[in-house]
């Protein structure tokens, strides 16, 4: 008792000592404490008086003493080996005839192991007192043997998540490179293609001011839509870049005050609109923060005014507002949403591509019928940006035609 209640020795030293101590007062010179293993399918010796058998397997077998008391679940007192006729084989084994094997149960009265002790001093056979006081030294440890048998598996979990860890430290090593080449690549793309392609539209450009015979300006107008075309691609390429750049490396998200980035892009992108005599109808009055990042909603406010330009008849108009409720949802980052949104007088969406429009590389039917130019990778990019803020984007029909697309942003408490 004052063994197991000791607080400066460890549950294998208890073993040890208490080990000792049982087998001093039963008068044995061998003992063992050996425990059931199930990956070896055995019983594996883990204390001993002789060192050398320590962590030695053992085949759980009824012919053997110890598999036989784990099988039957009952302890043995054989006072003559020899006479016992189920273990007369095993008589060379022991220096004396007489042994003790008893069962260690569970709580769940399962075995986990056996407690053997073998060679009495003097010579004599081990007696029912022997085999009592085994019996209840055996119900004092095994809570103690419990215990160890958790600690051993929580030091194989311990290594095993060490191990997981290294490799997962190689493993954000090797994303990182990755991520550092792929922001290489993103800047051959710049200078290597990027720069040498407008040099060709430019040149094409010259081409056709010097004038060219008849038979030359379709060949020149068509190289021209070609690379026009192939730079559009290469810029796409860039903004998905940038942004899976951002989403890798954590955007910082901070108050951004949304009506003046609107109002550069709507002043960025009229020469567009006035080539197509279009009108774009400024109706944003809230002079408030979101939560987000100033780049990023650049991009969102002008690939959503850029679109609506792209895809709206000339002379079609544009309207861009936004209007503010109490948040209904409590996973939203605020109390208090921002709608955005940019609209127009165009052919609309169809309700078979309202969901699916914001894919990648998604075009619909009629944009495709139009002729208009597009990679479908505009509303792709605007939906990565609004997620990351953990906002959402859609797209709606407006009376009596025409599409809004609308997108959810958080105003900070602070406003």
């Amino acid at each position: 008792m004052t063994i197991l209640a000791s607080r400066s020795m460890t549950a294998a030293e208890k073993l040890h000592c208490g080990g000792m101590l049982i087998q001093t007062r039963i008068n044995s010179r061998n003992a063992s404490v050996m425990l059931y293993d199930e990956n070896k399918q055995g019983l594996k010796v883990v204390a001993a008086s002789r060192k050398e058998i320590v962590g030695l397997t053992q085949p759980l077998s009824p012919e053997s003493i110890s598999g036989y008391v784990c099988t039957h679940k009952t302890p043995l007192l054989i006072k003559d080996i020899d006479t016992d006729s189920r273990f007369c084989c095993r008589s060379g084994s022991y220096k004396t005839k007489s042994l003790i094997s008893v069962p260690l149960f569970s709580d769940q009265g399962q075995v986990i192991g056996v407690i053997n002790v073998s060679d009495k001093e003097g010579g004599g056979p081990f007696t029912e007192a022997d085999l009592a006081a085994l019996l209840e030294y055996a119900g004092w440890i095994t809570p103690l043997i419990e215990s160890l048998t958790i600690f051993e598996k929580l030091e194989t979990e311990k290594v095993r998540y060490q191990e997981l860890a290294q490799e997962l430290e190689i493993k954000q090593k090797e994303l990182i490179i990755a991520s550092t080449e792929r922001s290489e690549l993103v800047q051959m793309v710049v200078h290597d293609f990027k720069s040498p392609l407008s040099a060709v539209i430019s040149n094409m450009d010259l081409l056709s001011y010097l004038g060219p015979s008849e038979s030359q300006k379709p060949i020149i107008e068509t190289a021209f839509k070609g690379a026009s075309k192939l730079l559009e691609m290469i810029d796409e390429f860039l903004h998905i870049a940038r942004v899976d750049e951002c989403e890798e490396k954590g955007v910082i998200i901070r108050p951004v005050s949304l009506l003046p980035l609107v109002c550069e892009q709507i002043e960025a992108l009229m020469p567009l609109a006035r080539e197509k005599n279009m009108t774009i109808e400024n109706c944003c009055k809230l002079n408030v923060q979101v939560l987000g990042d100033p780049m990023l909603l650049c991009h969102l406010v002008q690939n959503l005014i850029s679109n609506a330009i792209k895809y709206t008849p000339a002379t079609g108009a544009i309207k861009i507002g936004m209007g503010t409720w109490e948040s209904r949802r409590t996973g939203d980052p605020t109390h208090t949403v921002l709608k955005f949104w940019v609209e127009d007088n165009g052919e609309g969406i169809e309700d078979r591509y309202k969901e699916s429009i914001f894919d990648k590389f998604v075009r619909t039917d009629k944009s495709l019928e139009s002729g208009i130019k597009g990679t479908g990778i505009g509303l792709f990019i605007c939906r990565k940006i609004v997620t990351m803020f953990k906002g959402k984007i859609w797209v709606e029909d407006v009376a009596p035609q025409g599409s809004r697309f609308c997108v959810i942003l958080f105003i900070p408490e602070d406003n």
